[in-house]
């Protein structure tokens, strides 16, 4: 029931979950966004449970998942569509989320730095680089609040949004691998 009060402590759930889901992806890098490494769980929790691909690598060696995050037109359904207050809740986490990571940046470069030295994982391919285009994500450029919440709404969520290239990943993931989306 849409209105009742699980439903809604479901779609609150997904907003929150959702929010973290597409900031740690974007920072991260994780690719192999597809619908059968995307779980949901009964309580509205987005979980994702592949880590194969992410920092420098991508399937397939392509980078084929070009937007920062997977959000797609029926993430925003479930959302209660863009006017809906479940909606205005990610946007608003997206926007906060991603200010609060940027005052750990240089951790979190410097743990990156310190794993990449002499590492041979797959997710490491890019060398040094990897640290680099890290720290890049953080977008340390922009100064004030205005200026990353305009970076959070157009550049993350609007390349997002119901991206071509996430559809088309899931159309391939569909008939190569018979994941449904």
């Amino acid at each position: 029931n849409p209105e009742g009060f699980k439903y809604k402590g479901a779609q609150s759930n997904f907003a929150s979950s959702l929010a973290a889901y597409s900031l740690i992806c974007y920072i991260l890098r994780v690719k192999d966004r597809h619908n059968g490494n995307i779980m949901i769980d009964n309580e509205g929790h987005v979980v994702h449970i592949d880590f194969g691909f992410m920092l420098s690598n991508s399937p397939g060696s392509v980078g084929f998942e070009a937007s920062p995050f997977k959000l797609t037109y029926e993430y925003i359904d479930v959302l209660g569509g863009l006017n809906g207050s479940p909606y205005k809740k990610y946007v608003q986490l997206m926007k906060d989320g991603f200010k609060a990571l940027r005052k750990y940046s240089d951790q979190i470069v410097s743990m990156c730095e310190i794993m990449q030295k002499d590492n041979m994982q797959p997710c490491f391919e890019a060398g040094d680089q990897t640290s680099v285009q890290l720290k890049d994500r953080f977008r340390l450029d922009l100064k004030t609040d205005t200026e990353v919440d305009k970076f959070v709404e157009n550049d993350l969520i609007g390349k997002s949004m119901g991206n071509v290239y996430t559809r088309l990943y899931d159309q391939f993931q569909l008939v190569t691998q018979g994941i449904l989306s």
